[in-house]
């Protein structure tokens, strides 16, 4: 049975009181969203730092360089699977435990708790749970650990027969590197069921309370040559370290040029996503702002929650807008210095005609 939470909190003045409260939260996220667009469209990218890279060969201080050959390292195992050529191995773990939620009752306007079970990753005892009928449910806990390794002693055979060693943990691998799930054959303990291992039968069978599970993923070494962007010094390779103090050790399936277009994709790839996750930090922030006029408006029967709604998507443009526009100022900014300038010399000239 849900438990409903009474009180001021829940009264029409509670809720505008709180949202006051949400708006201080508002005031920091706006200017933040704005500092973090400024971050994400200044930040050095892989793609540009390791541009012109040179042949080990050719390799000189000051400009990043590259080995194109087959990777070799020691065998690497986990927990639950056998030691194999990859690169990593990496395991975490979710428990079917019970989960508090929490919503709004559309009616009564009151916070309504209740719990059910899900796949979590961290459970919480629920004896600290605010529904009365959740207390007394069971505390199940994680019994694996995660953990993350990489293969040792790694080595690059360049195609001219030279050996190359390289810290595999601090390689940037592209998305084109993939990693794939363990199969029936490749475990030491646990039972394979799609993409997760149980500890039992019963629970890869079927799901049940206090049922453990576990995410492995590999990547396997693969068969076709690497090529491996960073610096080359001797017969090692090693971080490149950029002109802005940054350091930089990437690698791909195929030759340099393949590498680079790899990069610059999965470059591109994150800074869109850098640029929503911007779009919707500022999104958030005026819906904080606007929360006590959001909180009226959902006192106010049959139109109050389409007015919400339709304030919401106004927020959404006005912030899309502001991204956009924020983004071209700093991907662009001396154009607009440029046109600036004009404006202002266009102005003087215009004073100086309109008194001769």
């Amino acid at each position: 049975m849900a438990f409903e939470e009474s009180g001021e909190g829940s009264s029409i003045f509670g809720s505008i009181g709180d949202s006051f409260k949400g708006m201080l939260a508002g005031v920091v996220l706006f200017p933040l969203s704005l500092y973090l667009i400024f971050q994400v469209e200044t930040c050095e990218q892989a793609s540009a730092a390791l541009k012109g890279a040179l042949p080990a060969s050719q390799a000189k201080a000051g400009v990043a360089s590259y080995v194109t050959g087959k990777l070799s390292a020691d065998q690497l195992g986990g927990e639950f699977v056998k030691p194999g050529k990859y690169i990593s191995y990496s395991q975490s773990s979710e428990v079917y435990a019970w989960e508090e939620t929490s919503k709004e009752d559309s009616k009564t306007k009151k916070t309504v708790y209740d719990c059910e079970l899900d796949w979590i990753s961290s459970p919480k005892n629920p004896k600290n749970f605010k529904d009365p009928a959740c207390k007394s449910k069971p505390f199940y806990k994680a019994t694996v650990d995660d953990k993350s390794s990489v293969a040792s002693d790694a080595k690059v055979k360049a195609e001219d027969g030279k050996t190359f060693s390289v810290n595999l943990s601090k390689v940037d691998l592209t998305s084109a590197v993939p990693s794939v799930s363990p199969g029936s054959g490749d475990l030491t303990k646990g039972i394979a069921e799609g993409d997760y291992i149980y500890l039992t039968q019963k629970c890869a069978s079927d799901q049940t309370e206090g049922c453990e599970r576990i995410s492995v993923s590999l990547v396997p070494v693969p068969e076709e040559s690497m090529t491996f962007v960073g610096s080359v010094s001797g017969s090692s390779i090693s971080e490149f370290t950029s002109a802005e103090g940054n350091k930089f050790l990437n690698a791909s399936v195929g030759d340099y040029q393949t590498t680079m277009k790899d990069i610059q994709s999965d470059d591109n790839t994150t800074k869109w996503l850098m640029r929503l996750g911007c779009f919707i930090a500022m999104w958030v922030s005026f819906n904080l702002l606007a929360g006590p006029l959001l909180s009226l408006l959902s006192f106010v029967p049959f139109v109050g929650e389409l007015g919400k709604a339709a304030l919401s998507i106004v927020f959404g443009v006005v912030a899309f807008v502001i991204t956009a526009v924020t983004i071209l100022l700093v991907k662009f900014w001396y154009i607009w210095l440029i046109l600036g300038l004009a404006a202002i010399g266009y102005a003087i000239y215009k004073r100086k005609a309109a008194t001769a």
